[in-house]
């Protein structure tokens, strides 16, 4: 092959290659930062070998995604998440916009804790919008914040699994612009949930356990989820915006003598009698009574309802109801009663139970 035409297929195999690597270098810092976003901060960091316009990248992509991908951490593993974390959050351009921050951490079996508080307390000083925390059940006595107050004008969406919660953390008054809510495997201990702000309120699988209810004060919402949680049922108040709801009771602490054919040998049981406080009778049903949709899902054992039915509310928007067979106890007791308490109901729904031939 001539000299000249060897040339020129070297050139042609090389092109490609170069294109690539042009192309690269040519994306807009937003496209390449958006492209980082989806990726661990581990990972993120290392691409900064990829090219030239990515060395410094990692320094200002708007997501941070802190992850230990699934592996139980040692003591050292535990030390070197938070150095290499802590570095990065130094390291950072401060003045680049942060816009969801995500910590997703397995089991860690150690003396020394991941700094969780101190990374979510850095997500809001950089005015992130979103905020997740997710920790394995086998922490789940991790406390987030501990006695410190939740404080950010930015915040509008945060996500907790399996942490300890208390009265700070839950009075959101401090972040005005949250509106959604998103709760699992929680442990509450707080007196009271309070924001004005919040639209969405999600709580799932979590312990409420302070001696006195929960209240749950959140006058803006829009939606609801109650599901399945355990201890005491918590007291909904006032929700004049509550367009849809969905409860589903297990097991709770909720219970009386009465229920079970017997007598009550305390007085002063808020279970059979007024809450006494002041803010009406009813647990759960006042405070859901300005919905047009709603689902009211219990385990037959489940109490709670049923004594909310003694001071039953009228649902004068409520079109949709589903309920399920808690309902068709005591010669349809509850049903009627719910009928007659939804004057412009037009959709109704009861979920029977399947009882299979042996």
């Amino acid at each position: 092959m001539p000299k000249e035409q060897a040339t020129a297929s070297r050139r042609r195999k090389a092109a490609p290659e170069a294109r690539g690597s042009e192309g690269i270098d040519a994306l807009p810092g937003e496209v390449l930062q958006h492209v980082l976003s989806f990726l661990p901060v581990a990972e993120a960091v290392q691409t900064c070998v990829l090219a030239r316009g990515w060395r410094d990248l990692w320094k200002s992509m708007p997501v941070l995604r802190i992850t230990c991908e699934g592996r139980i951490l040692n003591r050292r593993g535990v030390r070197r998440l938070n150095k290499f974390v802590n570095h990065l959050l130094l390291l950072r351009d401060r003045s680049a916009p942060l816009h969801a921050c995500e910590i997703e951490l397995s089991t860690f079996h150690s003396q020394d804790e991941p700094q969780v508080n101190l990374w979510t307390r850095h997500a809001l000083l950089c005015q992130a919008r979103v905020l997740s925390v997710h920790l394995s059940r086998d922490n789940n006595s991790f406390e987030l914040l501990e006695d410190l107050p939740l404080v950010s004008p930015h915040l509008t969406r945060l996500e907790l699994c399996n942490v300890v919660l208390n009265d700070s953390i839950l009075n959101f008054s401090s972040c005005p612009a949250l509106e959604e809510l998103w709760m699992r495997g929680c442990y509450i201990q707080a007196d009271m949930i309070m924001s004005l702000s919040l639209k969405r309120l999600t709580i799932l699988d979590c312990i409420f356990y302070p001696n006195e209810r929960t209240r749950i004060s959140v006058p803006s919402l829009v939606a609801l989820e109650l599901i399945e949680c355990w201890g005491r049922t918590p007291l909904l108040e006032s929700m004049p915006s509550l367009v849809t709801g969905s409860i589903k009771l297990a097991d709770c602490d909720d219970c009386c003598g009465k229920e079970a054919g017997g007598s009550c040998v305390d007085d002063t049981c808020e279970n059979c009698g007024s809450n006494g406080d002041g803010s009406g009778d009813c647990v759960l049903l006042s405070g859901l009574s300005d919905a047009k949709s709603l689902e009211l899902i219990a385990e037959p054992c489940a109490f709670i309802l049923k004594r909310d039915l003694m001071w039953c509310p009228t649902f004068s928007k409520l079109k949709t109801l589903l309920l399920n067979d808690w309902c068709m106890k005591a010669n349809l007791g509850a049903l009627m009663c719910f009928l007659q308490h939804t004057p412009v109901l037009e959709k109704l729904t009861i979920q029977l139970c399947q009882v299979y031939a042996s």
